[in-house]
């Protein structure tokens, strides 16, 4: 596909990577050489093939090492909490989103962060197609950022369209049987092999003690049947109630191509339709699940009626 990549349903409309990688380069070695910010994190290639690696720019000189490609799907925003002090991060809109939504749990604070946005309107994965959070991603523009890169490289967004939803879960769920459901859940949780790489990849997962690790040893580590997998998917899944993005990045490090993905989509409309929240958007709002008001809806998962 080249250096520029042509967003669906929209000729002439394109993503010029090349022009972005000049600005971020620019814009990171400002900000290192000036001392504003401690490390730049953001992609370089890998030296052994594949998709771009995360890099922590120390220097001016390292940033000349940062790349943006259509290869760069991954979500970087996990890597803060490794850092203190001041710190840049290259971010998709996606990575805004996750950031905002650490900011409003109090992971982050907002003034030790310089985020430089990029425009974006999609992304390759590791097997050549747009990356799981693309197809319907809610925004191509950042929701939140300090120094902008449009898609030309200027610093006025120009409105990517995201490429069109193919999810087909609701009229999934609106035609099936609970059998049905229940039987496309457990077809996904066979394929797991409990890696936990989709915890470890999501933004929204940044417990220090997991709650699947606390009965975990070194020499007796957790069984793999459909029992503890089913615990852990579930049990996640009601952990990102009002807090999961949509970023997709658990399905794309996922070596085992679970797609559970819908789940989480699924909880998110179910926060958006009953409390008007949908995480991301507003790092002034608590999430929906850690607030309360007496005027919340009080309504069943399985065919309980508003109240």
């Amino acid at each position: 596909m080249g250096d520029k990549l042509k967003q669906n349903d929209s000729p002439g409309v394109v993503q010029d990577f090349e022009e972005q990688e000049r600005c971020i380069r620019l814009i990171a070695k400002e900000l290192l050489s000036s001392d504003t910010v401690d490390v730049v994190i953001g992609f370089q290639e890998d030296d052994i093939g594949g998709s771009p690696i995360p890099l922590f720019a120390r220097s001016p000189e390292q940033a000349e090492k940062l790349v943006w490609n259509e290869n760069c799907w991954r979500n970087l925003a996990p890597y803060f909490k490794r850092f203190d002090g001041k710190v840049a991060v290259v971010a998709k809109p996606c990575d805004t989103r996750s950031i905002v939504n650490l900011i409003a749990e109090n992971q982050l604070e907002r003034e030790n962060i310089t985020i430089i946005g990029i425009e974006c309107g999609g992304v390759l994965n590791r097997d050549g197609v747009l990356a799981h959070g693309c197809l319907g991603c809610t925004s191509t523009v950042p929701a939140i950022w300090d120094y902008p890169v449009a898609a030309d490289g200027g610093k006025e967004f120009i409105g990517l369209p995201s490429p069109p939803s193919t999810d087909t879960f609701v009229d999934f769920n609106a035609d099936s049987s609970r059998e049905d459901r229940r039987n496309r859940f457990l077809r996904e949780i066979d394929k797991c092999i409990l890696c936990y790489s989709c915890r470890q990849a999501c933004p929204g997962c940044y417990c220090e003690s997991c709650f699947v690790d606390r009965k975990m040893t070194n020499w007796h580590q957790r069984d793999v049947d459909t029992g503890n997998k089913i615990a852990f998917h579930l049990t996640r899944a009601m952990h990102l109630a009002g807090r999961c993005v949509t970023c997709g990045a658990c399905e794309n490090v996922c070596p085992s191509g679970v797609s559970l993905k819908y789940i989480y989509d699924e909880i998110n409309r179910f926060i958006e339709d009953q409390y008007d929240f949908r995480a991301g958007i507003n790092a002034d709002l608590p999430s929906a699940m850690n607030s309360f008001d007496q005027t919340d809806r009080d309504t069943g998962f399985l065919g309980g009626e508003g109240i």
